[in-house]
């Protein structure tokens, strides 16, 4: 993710939330375009990418000390790092759709809206989820 793709979404909102929301929306709305793309396509690899290294900075903050989530809730979200990690793969071998991959992101959106009671526990079960979801 460039660092002009942040700059724009911090000039639109200063609320670190909704920072996130947005560019969690984006992201999401990139790979959602591409839903039918052949795993080879471009445009899927730069959405796939994208996610991915938005999850991987989200679980660089989880595991800071500093870091003000509940334990529950961090954990959960950097076990769900890991699965994206792993779809991802899974995506770009060909060997899978990104159902599942759009189905995390849209619940951390939720999760971010406001919808945090219970998300640790949701977290989990979707790192969880068998990885041959929606393909």
């Amino acid at each position: 993710m460039s660092i002009a793709a942040y700059h724009q979404t911090i000039a639109e909102c200063d609320d670190p939330r909704k920072i996130e929301y947005r560019v969690f929306l984006r992201i999401t709305l990139a790979l959602e375009n591409n839903r039918d793309a052949d795993w080879r396509s471009a445009a899927l690899k730069d959405a796939l990418w994208r996610n991915l290294e938005l999850w991987n900075a989200l679980r660089a903050d989880l595991l800071e000390d500093g870091n003000a989530l509940p334990e529950a809730l961090r954990a959960g979200l950097v076990s769900l790092s890991f699965a994206v990690n792993r779809n991802t793969q899974r995506v770009l071998r060909g060997e899978g759709g990104i159902d599942l991959l759009l189905h995390i992101n849209r619940s951390v959106m939720q999760g971010l809206q406001g919808a945090v009671e219970g998300m640790g526990q949701n977290a989990r079960e979707l790192a969880t989820e068998d990885l041959s979801y929606g393909t």
